[in-house]
């Protein structure tokens, strides 16, 4: 069963040699773990609209725009510093330093880079290539790196694109949170450029010639995410439940404060809305401004809308358990319906990260994002849209970026 398996694997690659390389472009959105760690969910067949920063193979790029300013080896000393202490971090699951050095991090990718930390060795390979970004101060940062697992010498070659920014003391950052739409524009520009397919094309052609001579490590990589992923979801529960004996905790201290009344604008039912905080707020442990405060939520930050109450606050989801904010300072977007009991017809597997929308539409509300090679169930296709359950709520992706 097994050599049926590894001989599967390797007529598969023979046939879409171009498709299998398990390239990651985290650009503008988030940073993901390794990329050789993909390569199979290129079948579809392993657990996570439109691309936020998309580049594909030579054969599918739209005409490459000019190439005024090249991709070079990075001489800059910070750079490379802070590319070299990622990577580090990344092998390590240095859960703080990954923190300091991103401007966000979801629980679920963290998850998913401590879990696979304990599978990996080492990065022994770090070459750092550039382009200016769009706006000064930011750079966009090709890693080339080779990775090497626990129970395997081989090295296993692949890339990711970073986004750098600088704050205003300075420092350099990972850019992981939304950013402006001209931005995420430019790096796509950027990334379909002639130097970059190529520098694609070069790591593609050597991740596939090993795979071909030793067609039993993509089995391997295809058990060791199908492990990391099973671990997330246990991981992703686990808060989940946190949360929730929280959230009854602090329900029993609200109705003791006597500004906890249950009433609301309408029932919520199984549907989920999110809302845009619309300056800096609050967001504290009860409706009420003498209330302990739990922490902030910047200005067009999005977050969970539990409760809309009609004393002017609403209740919110921030950090897995309840908060409150006042309602004033919220612009309340669209909802979403629960995905509960909705059958669901297979999977689909992101190519690259994608916008997760509650409507069928670009111009939806956006209410997360799936990392390529990640996978969500199916439930229906239709008009270029897959209809999916995302984080238990029915969402859309576009069918163009997931397989």
């Amino acid at each position: 069963m097994w050599k049926e398996k590894v001989l599967s694997a390797r007529d598969f690659i023979v046939r879409n040699s171009k498709f299998v390389f398990p390239f990651i472009v985290i650009a503008v959105v988030a940073i993901t773990v390794c990329a050789a760690l993909k390569a199979g969910n290129a079948k579809g067949e392993l657990p996570e609209e439109e691309s936020t920063v998309a580049v594909e193979s030579s054969e599918q790029v739209a005409e490459p725009v000019n190439t005024e300013v090249p991709l070079v080896k990075n001489e800059d000393a910070a750079i490379a510093a802070l590319i070299e202490t990622y990577y580090n971090a990344m092998a390590e699951g240095d859960e703080e330093t990954l923190r300091g050095i991103c401007d966000e991090i979801t629980d679920k990718d963290m998850l998913r880079y401590v879990e696979t930390a304990k599978y990996t060795k080492a990065y022994t390979t770090l070459e750092v290539y550039t382009k200016p970004g769009l706006e000064s101060g930011t750079t966009i940062a090709y890693v080339y790196y080779k990775a090497v697992f626990e129970g395997y010498e081989d090295e296993f070659p692949g890339y990711q694109a970073h986004y750098i920014c600088t704050n205003d003391q300075g420092e350099l950052y990972f850019k992981r949170g939304e950013n402006k739409e001209e931005v995420n524009e430019y790096v796509k520009r950027v990334s379909s450029q002639n130097d970059v397919v190529e520098f694609n094309n070069r790591i593609n052609v050597e991740y596939n010639e090993l795979i071909e001579q030793k067609p039993e490590l993509l089995v391997y990589l295809q058990q060791l995410d199908s492990q990391v992923s099973t671990a997330v979801g246990e991981g992703l529960a686990n808060l989940a439940q946190q949360a929730e004996s929280e959230q009854q905790t602090e329900g029993t201290e609200n109705t003791q404060q006597g500004t906890g009344e249950s009433q609301t604008e309408g029932s919520t039912g199984n549907v989920t809305q999110f809302a845009t905080a619309t300056t800096t707020v609050n967001v504290r442990s009860s409706d009420s401004e003498q209330a302990d405060k739990l922490g902030k939520v910047a200005g067009g930050e999005k977050i969970q809308v539990l409760e809309q109450r009609l004393n002017g606050w609403s209740k919110v989801l921030y950090e897995s358990k309840e908060g409150f904010i006042k309602s004033e300072y919220l612009q309340v977007g669209e909802s979403t319906e629960s995905a509960e009991g909705v059958a669901s017809s297979g999977k689909v597997t992101a190519t690259t990260n994608i916008n997760v929308r509650a409507k069928a539409s670009e111009t939806a509300e956006k209410i997360g994002t799936l990392l390529g090679g990640d996978s969500a169930e199916l439930i229906s296709t239709e008009n270029g849209w897959c209809k999916i359950k995302f984080n238990g709520q029915i969402a859309y992706v576009k069918a163009e970026y997931v397989q």
